[in-house]
């Protein structure tokens, strides 16, 4: 099977923490290149942050931002139809804190340093992080996501997800969304492979020909991730690391 393009998350995926790209990861990035084979992320970002670092790295001009919300293309941004603007989610998120009776902080409530420690992104990178149109990135105390999810569950139109460092709320909309614009634009074609390592990127992995579970910090994959996406094969380290290892398999299997 040779892949037409490789779908990927970036936080904890194809970057290291603090959003950096690493040595491995960069030679898998020119050897994609080499072939002719794209690397278009699907992301939590903002289309901000999505633009920086497809200039940044080299990536090209395609990919979706803030989880499934829309694409940016050659021609442009395209809108899902199911987002929700900024100041509704920030209702539905004080709904959400008062049905649980839980404090839950977004971003645009942390501090920079608060942002800093948790994203290890650079000072520089903050304001881009909060440019956020349709979705909300949030703390919650640890151990309540069944509180969240029963609860979210009554409100309409409103999807629930956990990704490596945050919960978002959003339109009901996830990276799927952006993969299905991206193949009705015909910005990519089949067969395509993905690789991504929060329960956020279940969607668009479970769609993809071949999918690849990166493994958290501790090693293991995300049991959420894990039992979302049943035929993902795991790869062997976590972050850049594991995606270029992941990466060179699949290319090696290309060539037999």
């Amino acid at each position: 099977m040779r892949l037409a393009a490789v779908l990927t998350d970036l936080d904890g995926t194809l970057l290291d923490h603090g959003g950096l790209l690493g040595p491995e990861a960069r030679g898998a990035i020119e050897e994609l290149r080499r072939r002719g084979i794209p690397v278009v992320p699907l992301t939590s970002k903002t289309e901000v942050e999505l633009r920086d670092l497809l200039a940044e790295l080299d990536l090209g001009m395609i990919g979706g931002f803030e989880n499934g919300a829309g694409i940016v293309g050659p021609a442009g941004v395209v809108v899902s139809d199911r987002v929700l603007d900024i100041e509704t989610l920030h209702a539905h998120l004080e709904e959400l804190s008062v049905l649980t009776g839980l404090p839950l902080r977004p971003v645009s409530a942390l501090s920079p340093t608060e942002l800093r420690r948790i994203t290890g992104l650079p000072r520089t990178g903050i304001a881009a992080m909060l440019a956020r149109r349709f979705g909300i990135p949030f703390l919650a105390p640890g151990g309540t996501g069944n509180e969240l999810v029963l609860a979210v569950a009554r409100l309409p139109g409103v999807r629930l997800t956990r990704g490596g460092l945050f919960w978002h709320l959003s339109g009901d909309h996830g990276k799927e969304d952006a993969l299905g614009l991206l193949l009705r634009t015909g910005l990519v074609e089949r067969p395509l492979a993905g690789l991504g390592d929060a329960p956020n990127d279940a969607g668009f992995l479970a769609e993809c020909d071949v999918a690849v579970l990166l493994p958290g910090p501790s090693g293991t994959v995300d049991p959420a991730l894990a039992a979302a996406v049943p035929a993902g094969r795991s790869a062997p380290f976590p972050a850049g690391r594991g995606w270029a290892a992941a990466v060179s398999a699949l290319l090696r299997e290309e060539s037999r």
